[in-house]
C-alpha cells in the first residue's frame, strides 16, 4: 500500500490585514493594527488619538490593561464627534478670551496694602488679592490664568500677565499702595504697643 504525505504552505501575506477586535483576539499575525487610545501613552500617542501599533503590542499590553481599544469604524466616528464638539468649545472659550482681553489690556488696577516700614509691605500682595482686585471691577478670572514670578512685597507699580486661553494674553498694571498713608506703620504699631507694655511693667 502507498502512503500518501500532504503539505500545505501558506502563503505570508494571507497572515496580513486589518483586525477590529473589541477584545483583541483578532489581533493575531498582522503587521499592524490601528487602536484608539483610552488615555496617554509614552511616546506612543495622547487619549483620543488612533495610531497603528505591532499585534503582539496590542494584545498583550495596550487591550488588557485598557489603555486602548480596537480602532472599529463605530469608535473612529465617535472620537471624530468627540474631536468636533472640543473644537467648538476651544473656539468659545477663545473668543470669551478675546473679548475679555480687549476689555483688560492695559487696565490699572489699585491694590491697598499694610505698610511695615518705608516700601515694605506687612505681608505681601498676590494672586488673590489681583483676582478679588479684578471681581470688584467685574471680571471674574481664575487664579491659574494670573502668572507671576513672586508676591509683591513692596509699594510700586508692576505689570502683570494674565493668560487667558491658549496663547490668548494680556497684561494689567497693578499699583501696590499704601492702605493708610497717614497713619502709623506696622512697625511704629508694634513699637508703640512694646513701649507700654514696658512702661505697664515697670508699673
Amino acid at each position: 500500500m502507498v502512503g500518501f504525505s500532504f503539505i500545505i504552505v501558506v502563503s505570508p501575506s494571507s497572515w496580513r490585514g486589518s483586525c477590529v477586535a473589541g477584545d483583541g483576539k483578532d489581533l493575531i499575525m498582522s503587521k499592524n493594527v490601528e487602536v484608539l487610545l483610552t488615555e496617554d501613552v509614552l511616546k506612543l500617542g495622547n487619549m483620543g488619538d488612533i495610531v497603528a501599533v505591532r499585534p503582539g503590542y496590542a494584545r498583550n499590553f495596550l487591550l488588557p490593561y485598557g489603555k486602548a481599544i480596537a480602532a472599529s469604524q463605530a469608535a473612529k466616528r465617535q472620537i471624530e464627534l468627540l474631536r468636533e464638539q472640543a473644537a467648538r468649545r476651544r473656539a468659545e472659550h477663545e473668543g470669551q478670551a478675546l473679548a475679555t482681553k480687549k476689555q483688560i489690556d492695559g487696565m490699572s488696577l489699585q491694590i491697598a496694602a499694610k505698610v511695615s516700614s518705608g516700601n515694605t509691605l506687612f505681608g505681601s500682595v498676590g494672586i488673590r488679592d489681583i483676582v478679588a482686585s479684578l471681581a470688584k471691577s467685574g471680571y471674574e478670572i481664575d487664579p491659574k490664568q494670573v502668572h507671576l514670578h513672586e508676591s509683591f512685597k513692596q509699594l510700586g507699580t508692576y505689570q502683570v500677565l494674565l493668560r487667558l486661553f491658549g496663547e490668548v494674553e494680556a497684561t494689567i498694571e497693578v499699583e501696590v499702595v499704601d492702605a493708610d498713608p497717614q497713619g502709623s506703620t506696622m512697625d511704629e504699631v508694634l513699637a508703640s504697643a512694646h513701649g507700654e507694655e514696658a512702661v505697664a511693667e515697670e508699673r
